[in-house]
């Protein structure tokens, strides 16, 4: 009767089977909890890196390049269509000039008109520089062929009531001397272009523009650097003061500079500072909740271990149970979590959807959601170990204080 009926770690699976079997609310309620938790920090980084990926896209798109080169207007000289060389470093790899204005022009159909903003691009060399989408791409090819067309958004198209194939009577520099009215053909429609942050009603060729009203000077100029580097950007304005900005009065402006505006708008969400805290918080969470489940698992059942060890099971199984129920708990509720968590994150950026310019790209880096895993696994081992160390060092006698 004396004789140990557990001796080593061959019985330890039966061991964990029974005592899985016999606690099936503790094991299901510390999966849930670790999940939620889990699921808050999975689905805070996949938000998180999908709104800092759409707003750097918003911003480049609102700024219509990686830079964007604005004479002042108290600048020593006017700079033309041909001064796209001057801004040309080694970092920037194309040029190409702007024409653009409020209620710069009177658009007018068969039936309507109404005063319009007219963008006035170089055809073949925006699409390079601006970050156009595939449609707007072949949007604009017609006036590359023929410049005596014009391009309209699909809300000035619609208010015009006028389709693709009508002609449009365009007033350029009106309210000027130099003011001339053309007829040009609609040869397609487009939703929205970049860099036009108040949105572009019309759009021409430049060269078209510059015939009819030879005075007018591009109102700024868009360049893209050789790549998508930050430290490329940095090195292209440098170039950029150090040469043409150090001897006129040129306005730089970049992608960068753009997005810090909006961050820093009280108007605008910046979530950077919150996200960081609740994440934290949210991991920190995931590893107390695995460690109240090892020590809460400890205090109710040190009379089950101190009998098992005074049966003969050795500190090794003792310290194997304690850490299988624990990681049962912990790689279930992770597994869950992450799922869960992945849904939440493309929920949150799909109702978010207003806060962007473009359609935000749904993005869960690998790390982001190993992170959570990889400290609930840590949080774990350490717990178990600690806990495994106590209940080894319980004396028999411990059971007579328990009632």
């Amino acid at each position: 009767l004396g004789r140990p009926f557990v001796r080593s770690v061959p019985f330890a699976p039966a061991l964990f089977r029974r005592s899985i079997g016999r606690r099936p609310w503790a094991i299901s309620n510390g999966a849930i909890v670790a999940s939620l938790i889990v699921a808050l920090a999975t689905s805070l980084a996949a938000f998180t890196s999908s709104y800092d990926d759409a707003k750097t896209d918003d911003a480049r798109y609102a700024n219509g390049a990686d830079i964007r080169v604005t004479p002042s207007p108290t600048a020593n000289r006017i700079y033309d269509v041909a001064d796209t060389s001057t801004f040309q470093t080694p970092h920037i790899a194309q040029v190409t000039p702007v024409i653009y204005g409020l209620s710069n022009v009177i658009l007018r159909s068969d039936r309507t008109s109404d005063p319009a903003n007219l963008a006035a691009v170089n055809p073949a060399s925006y699409p390079t520089v601006a970050p156009l989408d595939p449609d707007s791409t072949r949007s604009l090819r017609p006036l590359v062929t023929d410049p005596d067309t014009i391009l309209v958004s699909a809300d000035m198209a619609r208010f015009l009531k006028v389709q693709i194939g009508d002609t449009l009577h365009v007033l350029l520099a009106r309210a000027t001397p130099q003011q001339v009215d053309i007829e040009l053909t609609i040869v397609g429609l487009y939703e929205r272009l970049p860099g036009f942050p108040d949105g572009a009603d019309a759009v021409i060729a430049i060269d078209l523009h510059r015939s009819m009203v030879p005075t007018k000077a591009p109102d700024f100029f868009l360049a893209a650097t050789t790549d998508d580097h930050d430290q490329t950007l940095l090195t292209a304005v440098d170039e950029l003061r150090t040469g043409p900005a150090a001897v006129d009065s040129i306005q730089i402006d970049t992608r960068v500079s753009t997005l810090d505006r909006d961050q820093s708008s009280l108007a605008a969400l910046n979530i950077a500072g919150l996200v960081d805290l609740d994440s934290a918080f949210a991991l920190a969470m995931a590893a107390v909740t695995i460690a109240i489940f090892v020590f809460g698992l400890l205090l109710q059942r040190r009379r089950e271990y101190v009998t098992l060890r005074a049966q003969g099971l050795d500190p090794r199984t003792i310290r194997l149970l304690i850490g299988a129920e624990a990681a049962t708990v912990a790689a279930t509720g992770t597994l869950a979590g992450v799922v869960v968590g992945t849904g939440m994150g493309y929920y949150f950026v799909t109702v978010l959807r207003p806060l962007f310019v473009l359609d935000p790209p749904y993005h869960l880096p690998f790390m982001a959601a190993a992170l959570p895993a990889g400290l609930v696994l840590v949080a774990t081992v350490v717990s178990s170990l600690i806990a495994s160390r106590l209940v080894n060092t319980l004396e028999p006698t411990e059971l007579l204080r328990d009632e």
